[in-house]
């Protein structure tokens, strides 16, 4: 049986004034495609559906377009589960009927985890939400005390699965956590600011195959731990030069494949003075930072490179290239800048220092008059 591993689609994610779901319906084209040229028998579908709790209407629509084409017009079996980003209640509302169409939502967790079974039995899938420390405490009172942990939580809900699950089965764990060392992106937000919730590999034992989502970075973690990583690059640095895939189980030769999907519009940060990058011809279908190694950030520069580069998402200007700090500012910040805040981000930039009063009274001055004679003219 092939089982097709994804996660973190993160439908409904913001980008500046606009969201990413051109670049999610290219992904879930190729989806369609890889699951229809591999004879796909299921897919494992790790958590983060979408970016935000509460949905919007654009996102739901396309999520209801992939789940009506993928189990509906395919006839492939989906099992999904909600991430940290999901609402696990609004995820799995009709949760019942939906099994009849052949699409295995869990939302919670529950003491007892009744496993997914494919292939005439032969391979169960154990599908594991995203879960808080406190969630199994509740279920499993009995081990109140030993639960000190998110590692010990996640250890007593495993173990309760391995108890009762058969081995002459392949068996399936789909889980959303973070895994002590794995790799992370600068769009795992959620990951880096919670690692205290992360866990050792070593909870996942006994499982033939664990299809983790979380971690935007595609990976293995063990030989049979894996993340199958975002589908669509969210951020800039490292996540530029990750090749995104999907994955491919076997569960009767338990060989894993990774396939490569292209990016409708791939992350890209240039490097450069003003010129130099004005005269790039390969980055007009990217999504940019520029970081400018001769002027400063400012709205008329921002005015120049946008009319050039249309997808640009970051500006950086020169001083922050010469100390070396990571302050970029994004497109909106820029337009939302008044003229003051200007001036005060030009002093910074060109005088490392901030305006005095004087200053700004001289600059307040300065602008009024030229407003005035403006309206003048």
């Amino acid at each position: 049986m092939r089982l097709l591993h994804t996660s973190d689609w993160h439908f409904g994610m913001p980008r500046g004034t606009d969201t990413y779901e051109a670049d999610q319906r290219f992904f879930l084209q190729q989806l369609y495609e890889i699951i229809a040229s591999e004879h796909v028998d299921a897919l494992l579908l790790a958590g983060d559906v979408y970016d935000s709790s509460v949905s919007n209407a654009d996102a739901i629509r396309l999520y209801n377009d992939a789940m009506t084409r993928i189990c509906g017009e395919m006839h492939v079996p989906a099992v999904v589960i909600a991430g940290n980003h999901d609402s696990g209640a609004r995820l799995a509302s009709c949760r019942d009927l939906l099994r009849g169409a052949g699409l295995y939502v869990t939302g919670r967790l529950e003491r007892n985890v009744e496993p997914v079974l494919l292939d005439g039995g032969r391979t169960a899938v154990y599908a594991l939400p995203f879960f808080g420390r406190d969630e199994v405490a509740a279920l499993f009172p009995e081990h109140r005390a030993q639960i000190t942990s998110y590692e010990a939580a996640v250890r007593t809900v495993c173990d309760e699965i391995r108890a009762h699950m058969d081995a002459d089965r392949c068996n399936i764990l789909l889980a959303h956590a973070y895994v002590v060392g794995a790799d992370l992106s600068e769009s795992d937000r959620a990951a880096r600011v919670g690692q205290a919730i992360a866990v050792s590999a070593g909870v996942f034992d006994g499982f033939d195959y664990v299809a983790l989502g979380h971690i935007h970075k595609p990976q293995r973690i063990t030989e049979t731990v894996r993340y199958s990583g975002s589908p669509i690059q969210y951020s800039f640095g490292a996540e530029e030069k990750q090749i995104k895939s999907v994955v491919l189980f076997d569960t009767d030769t338990r060989q894993v494949r990774q396939i490569p999907l292209r990016q409708l519009h791939p992350h890209r940060t240039l490097t450069g003075t003003f010129d130099e990058i004005m005269q790039t011809d390969d980055a007009h279908d990217a999504y940019l930072r520029v970081c400018l190694t001769d002027r400063y950030a400012g709205p008329e520069v921002l005015g120049e490179l946008r009319e050039r580069f249309p997808l640009l998402m970051e500006l950086a200007g020169k001083s922050t290239e010469q100390t070396g700090a990571a302050s970029f500012l994004t497109t909106e910040q820029l337009r939302q800048m008044d003229e003051t805040e200007i001036m005060r981000q030009f002093m910074r930039e060109i005088c490392d220092a901030e305006p005095n009063e004087r200053q700004l009274a001289m600059f307040r001055d300065a602008l009024m008059q030229t407003q005035e004679e403006g309206d003048r003219g």
